[in-house]
């Protein structure tokens, strides 16, 4: 079993793995222990989309603010999930650009606070806020990118 510093047996761990980065956008996969099999998202909106209906859905982290919308939404009178994958094999799945494990400990101000953990360098960050999240993601695929790009020029022997 591998050592995470992180906690993997938090109810809201959510293991985004990132198979396409382009200009800033991002699609891949979404894996939690709620559901078997990945979500999948063609971009940021669309994962941030999935992300705030997991977290409603499971009612972890609670929202200080309720959603402002013109459909009414029953939230209150969800039954409880039950978990039907282990956290170890949702965080052994692996993006083909980047895997981030994410843990929202917050949801205040309407937005995000929690951790960030970079699997391919073994990096933990922390983010205030939704936006925060989104750099460090960006931040790091677009590292990722700049190094497999400097990579690819260097010729051994010349």
């Amino acid at each position: 079993m591998e050592k995470y510093p992180i906690n993997i047996s938090a109810p809201n761990l959510v293991n985004v793995c990132v198979d396409e980065s382009l200009d800033g956008e991002i699609a891949g996969r979404l894996y939690h222990c709620y559901q078997k099999g990945p979500l999948t998202f063609s971009n940021l909106v669309q994962l941030l989309r999935t992300m705030e209906k997991f977290f409603d859905d499971i009612q972890f982290p609670q929202s200080s603010t309720r959603s402002r919308s013109f459909y009414a939404s029953d939230t209150q009178n969800r039954e409880k999930k039950q978990r039907v994958t282990d956290q170890n094999d949702i965080v052994s799945q692996r993006g083909k650009k980047g895997t981030f494990i994410i843990t929202v400990k917050f949801r205040q101000n309407s937005t995000w606070q929690g951790e960030l953990f970079w699997m391919e360098r073994g990096e933990k960050q922390k983010f205030s806020s939704t936006l925060d999240l989104i750099k460090i993601i960006d931040g790091d695929l677009t590292l990722t990118e700049i190094e497999t790009s400097t990579m690819d020029d260097y010729v051994v022997g010349k």
